[in-house]
């Protein structure tokens, strides 16, 4: 039982992991609008949960460059911006018009900006 208040207990800090991608962004001079989705944004986190970010770039980018973007704005958010390793944190990037059908979707969400 341990594990499992550990873990809700790290998942409640997810205003702290998504500030860090939030600055990751910014480092990175990537323009975005930015949603917390899913269960944190419901609150209806559990121990199996994990964070999704909605990431919705202002300029365009090739389908093919998105695993890279996600790979470049976790590692700045772990390398210099305090995100743990292993948080569980799971972005979701779209361009403007993709992010409009997830928003559509969604019961809740919460806007940040980058």
């Amino acid at each position: 039982m341990y594990w499992a208040k550990y873990r809700i207990r790290y998942l409640r800090a997810w205003r702290e992991a998504v500030e860090s991608i939030v600055k990751a962004l910014r480092d990175l001079d990537v323009k975005a609008e930015v949603y917390v989705i899913g269960g944190a944004a419901e609150n209806r986190l559990t121990v199996l949960s994990d964070v999704d970010v909605l990431i919705c770039l202002k300029e365009p980018i090739k389908p093919e460059e998105v695993w890279n973007l996600r790979k470049k704005i976790v590692a700045r958010a772990m390398d210099h911006h305090n995100l743990p390793w292993d948080y569980p944190i799971e972005l979701h990037v779209y361009d403007l018009e993709g992010c409009r059908e997830v928003l559509k979707r969604c019961r809740k969400y919460l806007t940040l900006h980058a």
